[in-house]
């Protein structure tokens, strides 16, 4: 299985590292959250060589570069101080968590201005059963065992998150799923950037 999932991979990082490229401008110091192996921050730091990347998982990946700084926490506290990083970044990351919400806020507290996250949102109640289908089909093919929580949450829910912490909602964006028509009943993905209230 692990030919075929590193060609898949491959594209889906270079399709991950188009869309965040122009979020970043000057030299910032950032958190992967939910690294996995390393391969969108070694990613994003090949093209933008001006960022401090630091991964951070659950899961100590066997295969992962040792030029990138990795560190693994206990799924609930980061092991890191009050805004530590300009920017946290979470990809797809979100939905694996044992309360969604409750990592937000986390990921909040340890960013310095904000977070810039990448989720699939259900647009009606009847796609969670089909997206919850395609996250166990998706990593199921992976090398490494990921958390498999299904924590997804509607659009609302996620402003309702927002409100209730201390970041404010800069831009949201549309985003086609990697491969994916957007008919398929497993919600539509967004781009958000939340910055810290002034």
């Amino acid at each position: 299985m692990k030919l075929p999932f590193a060609f898949f991979s491959k594209r889906s990082i270079d399709w991950k590292t188009e869309i965040l490229l122009p979020y970043f401008k000057n030299a910032e110091k950032v958190l992967d959250f939910g690294c996995g192996d390393l391969s969108l921050a070694r990613s994003l730091k090949a093209n933008l060589k001006f960022l401090d990347i630091t991964g951070v998982d659950v899961v100590d990946f066997s295969e992962r570069p040792k030029d990138i700084k990795f560190i693994v926490y206990d799924g609930k506290t980061l092991p890191f101080k009050d805004k530590f990083f300009d920017t946290v970044i979470v990809f797809y990351v979100f939905h694996h968590c044992e309360d969604a919400s409750e990592s937000f806020k986390e990921c909040a507290r340890v960013a310095r201005k904000r977070i810039l996250f990448v989720e699939s949102v259900y647009r009606h109640p009847l796609e969670i059963p089909f997206m919850k289908i395609m996250d166990w089909a998706y990593n199921k093919v992976k090398p490494e065992a990921v958390p498999l929580s299904y924590q997804f949450l509607s659009f609302n829910e996620w402003i309702k998150v927002f409100s209730k912490s201390e970041m404010k909602i800069g831009r949201s964006k549309k985003i086609n799923q990697v491969f994916l028509p957007s008919f398929i009943p497993i919600g539509i993905s967004y781009i958000f950037e939340v910055s810290k209230k002034s």
